[in-house]
């Protein structure tokens, strides 16, 4: 029998040690991650936060260490909010001498019970309460938060609350920057030659245009920029916040004129691969360094506030005491675009798929702060 008859002697994968080839790939992988955004967040140290004696800890320190591998895949905002609530909670834990896991129904909603004393507002705890149900989606058990008795305290707040101060507990939305404002800016600051106001325009009418979120704005490369035969401009997305494979925005007209004579006046410099709202200096010059970095939510947060100033805009129909915040910010547009197409006879398909939402839930949200001129009931009163 000829050596070749023999079977071939392999390793097993159970009991083999790693070789060469799988710690290089793992080096690699290692260092790929390190430039991705949810890999560079802090999570905060929870190595004595769990019982010794929790019969689940192995499982879930297994399942914990796993997610740490891949974060999960979750976007960086969802990562910061999980960091930030499970940091509060095991604060609190910590100052009473107890572990933070497993979750006893009793000391959360004692806790729960604490911040509301405490002023804090029932949105901010309905984050908490999500993000640590997310945390136990993580560990792979039992989720505490949605005991009987935790969902009958975030059942009865807004009731009690209404009862106690006979006032309507409405959560406070973006206030709405609608077409009219930006036709305003359009002719103030449409001057190609003045850099950050002419920059702080194409970010509003991008905006508005498309009904983009802050990230999603910040975060459009050059090469996501298409301009058709026809003068209209595509805004291809890699992904947005509902969807993994979301179709192109579309802006025309006006709109996309303002987009083009940006890219031709402070995008000629960048490549493919730049962001278009890098930092752009007061004399319109793009620092190498930087055309890397979008956009922050903090500096679009701070374009309508110049854009709020400088329409001196005291009041308009949405009134002090409404659902709506004083000044315009990142999420303006949206709300105010959504209310314009109601304005205009969208329906309500349409109108779920100018912001991309799967429902019709903000829809309804953002449609609370109209004028009753149109009401249903003052129809049927004619």
């Amino acid at each position: 029998m000829s050596n070749t008859s023999f079977p071939i002697i392999k390793h097993n994968q159970v009991t083999l040690s790693q070789l060469k080839s799988q710690q290089d790939t793992a080096s690699i992988w290692k260092k790929k991650q390190q430039t991705l955004k949810r890999f560079k967040l802090n999570f905060p140290d929870l190595s004595e936060s769990f019982a010794p004696d929790w019969n689940e800890l192995p499982k879930v320190l297994q399942n914990l260490q796993e997610f740490n591998d891949n974060r999960g895949g979750y976007s960086p905002h969802t990562l910061k909010m999980l960091a930030l609530a499970l940091r509060k909670w095991d604060h609190y834990c910590k100052s009473e001498q107890v572990y933070s896991f497993p979750i006893a129904p009793n000391i959360i909603l004692i806790w729960l019970q604490g911040l509301k004393l405490s002023g804090l507002k029932i949105n901010t705890l309905k984050q908490y309460r999500a993000q640590l149900s997310l945390f136990h989606t993580v560990m792979a058990v039992e989720d505490v938060t949605k005991q009987p008795s935790i969902k009958n305290f975030f059942h009865s707040l807004a009731k009690d609350e209404m009862e106690l101060t006979g006032s309507q507990v409405i959560e406070l939305q973006a206030k709405p920057f609608r077409k009219g404002h930006l036709e305003q800016l359009m002719d103030r600051w449409g001057n190609h030659t003045q850099p950050l106001p002419y920059r702080d325009l194409t970010v509003l009418t991008v905006a508005y245009g498309t009904l983009l979120r802050e990230g999603e704005i910040g975060n459009i490369r050059k090469k996501h920029v298409n301009i058709l035969d026809n003068g209209d401009i595509n805004l291809e997305r890699v992904t947005s916040k509902t969807s993994i494979s979301p179709e192109p925005k579309r802006l025309t007209g006006r709109f996309a004129a303002i987009l083009a004579r940006y890219l031709v006046t402070y995008c000629t410099a960048l490549t493919e691969d730049d962001f278009i709202f890098c930092w752009l200096t007061t004399q319109g010059k793009r620092p190498v360094d930087y055309r890397q970095t979008p956009m922050s939510g903090m500096t679009i947060d701070r374009i309508y506030q110049r854009a709020h100033k400088t329409l001196n805009i005291k009041s308009d129909s949405v009134k002090i005491k409404s659902a709506h915040r004083l000044l315009w910010s990142g999420h303006s547009s949206r709300v105010g675009a959504l209310q314009d197409g109601y304005a205009a006879g969208f329906n309500l398909t349409q109108l779920i798929q100018l912001g991309d939402w799967k429902s019709n839930t903000m829809v309804l949200r953002y449609l609370r702060g109209l004028s009753n001129d149109n009401s249903p009931n003052l129809l049927l009163q004619k």
